[in-house]
């Protein structure tokens, strides 16, 4: 029988304990918050509809009040003791039944939920008695969790089309009264900066098709008017299967998921060791029996070593109803719940152990599961990448067409701000996190070093953008939170000079004032640190022949015209500058085009400077050409040897002498072109372009000059002769004999 009723049992838990720890779809904050506490108002359909079936062969009993019983009773077991739970049974329509949650009382709320036997019809207004009790529960907590709760087999009576004593504009007026105040509350709730949550529950196993259609209607309106959850029942054991989707879909978890996430427990003698990597609100251990009591008692909690005084609640009993048509076996259950009542209430990620009166025999331990509801929350940031790869979080620079980056850390939840260190952990298989901003999804990577998750993206327009991120770790814990981004247009930039009518003569150009140009962004003037960023992105471009220096002084750019070299190659008359200026962010770019009249002078003035300073270079070139090519004697490879004597047979015997070509240092090297020269007693030489010889100049020469060893004669003074290695030049007259002779070593 065990194995029975521990598959029903455990179907049912699962449904039910998520609504005690859900976190659902909020809107992102600048401080995160997981809401303290959760204020419920459930309408419960205890209607003749829920126990019997009407049919051609008369009424026959059916159970689906027995199994929505059961699930009232384990869900006012699993909420928390600062919850607030208010039922409004629709056999007592106008009347909100607060259900006391403090331990002591909790499971007399229990017993009397298993007691109840009403049974009557399904009025509108117990559901308009629920959302009133919201709508003043709202007013004065405003860091709450605010849920609507319908669990109901039939349409209601007021909106029943099939009643001909109802007329068709009361109907109408009745639904949008209704929806109205349902939109009103939503607006309310939200408007505090906390979230409310619509679920509808319809159980239509027995509606004709007409009422099916009133139904319809009915569901379409209840989505449209607060964006709630709707889920259709077949009745009976579907009710669970049903519930059990809904708490998946409200946890943003696959109903059919098979991966669940534990916290590996572990039996150690008397005592069950859990472990988790991630910091818990509470852990609640389902005891699932088909005796009216447990055999056995938890004594101890735990907490990393640590004893947890009163850390434990419970245990809380839930059993289906008597069932006096006996269709199905009843179903038992135990919760026992354990939390951390110091500090922050916060179970820390680590090891917990729990300590039994006994040890536990296989059985019993295969009656056990245990549950963990996580202490997380995460935040949402946004920063801007900027050109240079630095981050920037102000906003007021998210401009069209910035490269962004999407950050999300996980939180310990009920904190401000304390980050969950999960580097230790294997976030690859754990974890999926996805933000969609816009119309596009973005896979978000952890980055181990900052312990985030991040993705890259580009802003595209200049709107706001919404933003929706989902966290899921899987099995264990699903979030979405949505957010948006304000993207702010492509600031406009501009350039205003200073004047219209910038002129300057075209030699003055250098002392003239410069064109002042003040950039302007949105039409006010830019600040000197901005300019002083983007001033390396100013271009200046111009037709005409002309030099621009600029500098920033202040927020301003100043514009120096300047001539060129040789002024009459710079232009006169209008010169056009168009001038760029790229913002220092995206599509962000001021352009202008201003007038330079540059006045033209005299042609002395333009041409004159320049034609001396030409004529000037001429020379100045003509005389290094005269320097350079100038032939000089190699002095260090010729030289004259020379003998006297006063007879010629005495030549022979006359002392060597020997003469240098060593000339003055001006003449050498100052004097251009001219060859140089040297005199050597009554001749004259000059230096020959080769350098193995010299010139004997003609105006040394005369008829009776012998060289070698012929007489000129009428060949004298007719021109320069050249004078080879050892070629002699003998001098007679009527007093001396004298002989030259040239060495070229």
């Amino acid at each position: 029988m065990i194995g029975k009723y521990k598959q029903l049992v455990v179907t049912l838990i699962l449904f039910i304990f998520p609504f005690s720890f859900y976190t659902a779809k909020a809107e992102a904050k600048t401080d995160p918050r997981i809401p303290k506490n959760k204020i419920v108002a459930l309408v419960y359909d205890d209607s003749g509809s829920m126990w019997e079936q009407s049919g051609a062969g008369g009424k026959r009993p059916i159970d689906n009040w027995k199994y929505a019983n059961y699930a009232l009773q384990s869900f006012t077991a699993l909420l928390e003791k600062q919850d607030q739970l208010k039922v409004v049974y629709m056999s007592s329509p106008t009347v909100a039944n607060p259900i006391e949650l403090d331990e002591r009382l909790r499971q007399h709320e229990i017993d009397q939920i298993r007691a109840w036997q009403g049974k009557k019809n399904t009025p509108l207004a117990s559901l308009h008695t629920a959302i009133n009790e919201l709508n003043k529960a709202a007013e004065n907590n405003r860091n709450s969790d605010f849920w609507l709760i319908v669990l109901t087999d039939g349409i209601f009576n007021e909106l029943n089309h099939l009643d001909p004593s109802i007329p068709t504009t009361q109907i109408d007026a009745d639904k949008k009264a209704l929806f109205s105040s349902l939109q009103d509350l939503k607006a309310k709730v939200e408007k505090n900066g906390t979230s409310i949550h619509t679920t509808l529950i319809p159980i239509e196993t027995y509606l004709n098709p007409e009422e099916l259609s009133i139904m319809a209607d009915f569901k379409q309106q209840w989505k449209e008017s607060s964006g709630g959850l709707v889920l259709e029942s077949k009745g009976q054991l579907d009710i669970i299967q049903r519930i059990n989707e809904v708490a998946a879909l409200m946890t943003n978890r696959d109903p059919d998921e098979q991966e669940q996430f534990d916290l590996n427990p572990v039996w150690e003698g008397n005592q069950l060791v859990l472990k988790s990597p991630f910091p818990l609100r509470r852990i609640t251990l389902l005891e699932q029996s088909p005796e009216e009591n447990a055999s056995f008692q938890m004594k101890e909690f735990y907490m990393n070593n640590e004893r947890i005084e009163k850390g434990m609640e419970g245990p809380f009993k839930v059993k289906t109803p008597d069932d006096p048509a006996q269709l199905n076996p009843p179903i038992r259950g135990t919760f026992t719940h354990f939390k951390n009542v110091n500090g922050d209430g916060v179970i820390e990620k680590g090891t917990y152990k729990i300590v039994f009166d006994k040890k536990l025999t296989k059985e019993q331990q295969k009656n056990i599961e245990v549950v963990a509801e996580p202490a997380i929350d995460f935040k949402i940031g946004f920063q801007k990448i900027n050109s240079n790869g630095s981050l920037t979080k102000d906003s007021s620079v998210f401009f069209k067409g910035s490269k962004m980056r999407v950050e999300t850390t996980l939180l310990k939840s009920d904190s401000s701000d304390e980050e969950i260190d999960i580097r230790d952990i294997d976030v690859g298989s754990l974890f999926e996190v996805e933000a969609k901003i816009g119309q596009n999804n973005l896979p978000l990577k952890y980055d181990r070093k900052l312990n985030k998750f991040i993705g890259e993206f580009t802003i595209t327009n200049n709107e706001k953008i919404p933003v929706n991120v989902k966290v899921n770790i899987k099995g264990f814990y699903q979030q979405e939170k949505d957010t948006s981004l304000q993207a702010l247009p492509t600031r406009k930039l501009s350039l205003v000079a200073n004047t219209d009518a910038w002129r300057a003569p075209l030699d003055k150009l250098d002392q003239a004032q410069p064109l002042v140009i003040t950039p302007m962004v949105n039409g006010e003037e830019m600040t000197s640190e901005e300019l002083k960023k983007i001033m390396n992105h100013l271009k200046i471009e111009s037709p005409g022949n002309i030099k621009i220096d600029t500098k920033q002084k202040g927020n301003q750019i100043y514009i120096y015209p300047k001539s060129l070299s040789p002024i009459f190659r710079t232009s006169v008359g209008e010169v056009p500058l168009h001038i760029t200026l790229q913002g220092q962010y995206p599509n962000e770019v001021a352009e202008g085009t201003f007038t330079l009249t540059i006045e033209d002078i005299s042609i002395f003035k333009k041409y004159g400077k320049d034609i001396i300073k030409a004529l000037i270079l001429l020379a100045l070139i003509a005389y290094l050409i005269g320097i350079i090519i100038k032939p000089r004697f190699d002095k260090n490879r010729i030289s004259i040897e020379y003998k006297q004597s006063r007879k010629r047979e005495k030549l022979r015997e006359a002392r060597v002498m020997t003469e240098n070509f060593h000339t003055s240092w001006v003449q050498r090297w100052l004097v251009p072109y001219l060859a140089e020269k040297k005199r050597i007693s009554d001749l004259v030489f000059k230096a020959d372009r080769k350098k193995d010889r010299v010139l004997l100049v003609k105006e040394s020469q005369y008829a009776d000059l012998i060289v070698r060893h012929e007489k000129l004669l009428d060949r004298s003074k007719k021109a320069d002769i050249a004078i080879y290695h050892n070629d002699e030049i003998q001098i007679e007259r009527s007093n001396s004999y004298l002989v030259y002779t040239f060495k070229s070593h």
